[in-house]
């Protein structure tokens, strides 16, 4: 994974541990499962580890990922990662519907950064 993109994911991690922090509920847990694993191996595996993070978690990654392929080519264990992260979001987060969450992605992007 370059170092930009786990910066990116990092970050977004960290941020979300502050946050909980500050709102007096115990931080997710944002580490990244399967880490090294081969994600042809074993991909369903690898996507129900991805499914029980935490949605914030997994917000964090799928913004990490929309950041990073819009600026660089990612290399092959980047693009699975972001394929998990996006892949669980969808299920846990929309239900499988991808209208949703391109409308919640659209709606992040209209939204101003602080």
């Amino acid at each position: 994974m370059p170092a930009r993109t786990l910066r990116c994911l990092a970050t977004g991690a960290s941020a979300l541990v502050v946050a909980a922090a500050a709102a007096s509920e115990p931080p997710p847990s944002c580490e990244l499962p399967a880490a090294g694993a081969d994600p042809l191996a074993d991909r369903a595996g690898i996507l129900a580890q991805y499914e029980r993070l935490p949605r914030p978690c997994l917000a964090a990654i799928f913004d990490a990922c929309t950041q990073a392929a819009g600026t660089t080519l990612l290399d092959f264990s980047s693009a699975a990662v972001c394929s998990f992260g996006y892949e669980a979001l969808l299920k846990q987060g929309f239900d499988g519907n991808f209208s949703a969450l391109l409308a919640w992605w659209r709606n992040q992007r209209s939204e101003p950064t602080e």
